[in-house]
């Protein structure tokens, strides 16, 4: 059997959104279920952009306003968003990857997202070991909070270049996403596949040579 370096997406991919990506998540719970203070201003404000994120309305404005407001945030707050976004991996999702990895396939992670978050998921998920690499925009930290944010992952296109470094050819590439953060890899890669969790994606990317997968 022919094996393939196959690249996922994370948020809405391997994660489904239901209704917010890790991000979006991380800052709801910030908002709601932690004792830290914060404005009405600053609350308004972060709704605001999770919406409109949600909708992918907002690219960088989005990122640079998610670290910023999560700067002095301990540390804790991944682990216990992370638990809280594993459950939604469905087991039959997580036997599939398993099965993917005993085929012989070689497989990573490259999110826009934050690998802080989607590491920990995967881990508890119990599927980590699957994945030779996990990569995505890194916090740093002091004393345990959040004081900024490395952007490994913050433009689309280093996805292609960050494997274009390791030697890896378009040819031998199954790319996996489901949105506009992910084009510059469905584009290279020789089997681009572009998973629909809405029904809407196809009628966006239609005119491109993906194969469309719809997951309800």
């Amino acid at each position: 059997m022919k094996t393939y370096s196959i690249i996922w997406d994370f948020d809405g991919t391997l994660l489904p959104n239901d209704p917010y990506d890790s991000e979006q998540s991380l800052l709801m719970y910030k908002l709601y279920e932690t004792q830290e203070k914060i404005s009405l201003v600053l609350h308004a404000l972060t709704r605001i952009l999770i919406y409109a994120d949600n909708r992918e309305h907002l690219r960088k404005t989005f990122k640079r306003f998610y670290a910023w407001s999560l700067k002095g945030t301990g540390g804790n707050i991944l682990d216990q968003v992370s638990q809280r976004l594993a459950a939604k991996i469905l087991e039959t999702d997580r036997q599939a990857i398993i099965e993917l990895k005993r085929q012989g396939h070689a497989m990573m992670v490259l999110s826009c997202g934050t690998a802080d978050l989607s590491e920990r998921v995967l881990k508890i998920a119990g599927m980590a070991d699957c994945f030779e690499v996990i990569e995505g925009n890194r916090f740093e930290m002091v004393n345990n909070q959040i004081s900024g944010m490395r952007h490994i992952m913050d433009n689309p296109k280093n996805k292609v270049k960050f494997l274009q470094k390791k030697g890896i050819r378009p040819e031998h590439t199954v790319a996996i996403g489901d949105g506009y953060t992910d084009i510059p890899l469905l584009e290279w890669a020789q089997i681009p596949i572009m998973l629909d969790r809405t029904g809407k994606k196809k009628a966006l990317y239609g005119h491109k040579n993906y194969q469309f997968i719809l997951c309800t």
